[in-house]
């Protein structure tokens, strides 16, 4: 199984596989690189689960890992498969009696099979649909509707909060005008538009980004999921965070953030509560100059690991 995966030992470095019995979730396993690293090091009592909103990758995932471990002349963990979101992730432990784990992992980078794929739409590279959906399975509204029925100043709101757009305003008007003439349904045509309105061509990028999370709500499933992965973990548990631009890194920080701090009594000083969270490093890890020239797409990546604490 070759693949350039982004900090790939930094990320599994963050686990603790000492525990008697490991319980270890990869809430994003995409097409499994980062969990077949983890696999390797666990014991057969432990259990690996591995999460994906794309039915497609998934499978591809466990049909490699599966074919892998029937190859290998040691024994492996009890391994689960699961098509969701992460944001279900006390409800999908629950279904397979899970309610501890010892440990979590995400990679937020968005699959290249997703931007290669010309009719997953989410390029504007080549011409295709204008989907941009992780979950073409159960996942109903494609970019295409959004684009549609999405009020103009709301578009705005996308852009400007999602992309970080400059020219948000003149893209919402555009695209809210263009409708009304004819639907707006593949890439290449919502990017013409965008770099008619902008004269930037960053804009296309900061807007299709935008789009994708609005879409596909990323953003509310990521503060979700960390916060049932924070309680369903156990004492000593650790979790990792790979994000890839800004806004995801912000909002990683800022869930931490909330459980990093104790509560302390106004009259006395004295720490009442203690803090859930404690950072395992003091500033997020990047990714090495050997690295990046190895692998130019993690130049922006970010690992955040939190380990929580022990409450007596």
């Amino acid at each position: 199984m070759y693949h350039i995966s982004v900090l790939r030992d930094e990320l599994v470095k963050s686990l603790n596989f000492e525990n008697n019995r490991n319980i270890i979730v990869d809430a994003t396993i995409g097409l499994g690189w980062h969990a077949w690293e983890v696999i390797k090091k666990m014991k057969k009592w432990d259990i690996f689960i591995g999460i994906d909103r794309d039915s497609e990758n998934l499978l591809k995932a466990e049909k490699q890992i599966r074919t892998e471990i029937l190859s290998g002349k040691w024994e492996f963990p009890t391994c689960i498969f699961i098509h969701s979101s992460f944001a279900r992730l006390k409800e999908i432990l629950s279904e397979n009696q899970i309610h501890t784990i010892t440990g979590i992992i995400y990679d937020l980078w968005v699959s290249s099979v997703h931007f290669d794929e010309w009719e997953r739409g989410f390029s504007f590279r080549s011409d295709g649909p204008l989907d941009m959906r992780f979950d073409r399975m159960s996942w109903e509204k494609t970019a295409s509707e959004l684009i549609a029925y999405t009020p103009e100043r709301e578009l705005f709101e996308i852009f400007r909060k999602y992309g970080e757009e400059p020219k948000a305003f003149f893209i919402a008007q555009a695209i809210a005008s263009q409708r009304k003439q004819k639907p707006i349904n593949t890439t290449q045509e919502l990017a013409a538009i965008i770099e008619w309105a902008s004269f930037d061509p960053k804009s296309t990028l900061r807007v299709f980004q935008a789009i994708r999370i609005a879409l596909n709500q990323e953003f509310d499933h990521i503060i979700q999921s960390l916060e049932q992965a924070i309680e369903l973990l156990e004492s000593n548990g650790t979790i990792g965070v790979i994000s890839f631009h800004s806004l995801e890194d912000r909002l990683i920080k800022q869930t931490f953030a909330r459980f990093e701090k104790g509560t302390i009594d106004e009259i006395t000083g004295q720490t009442t509560i203690p803090a859930l969270l404690k950072k395992i490093n003091k500033k997020p890890i990047l990714p090495s100059e050997d690295e990046i020239h190895t692998n130019p797409r993690s130049r922006s990546a970010k690992l955040r690991i939190v380990s929580k604490q022990s409450i007596h």
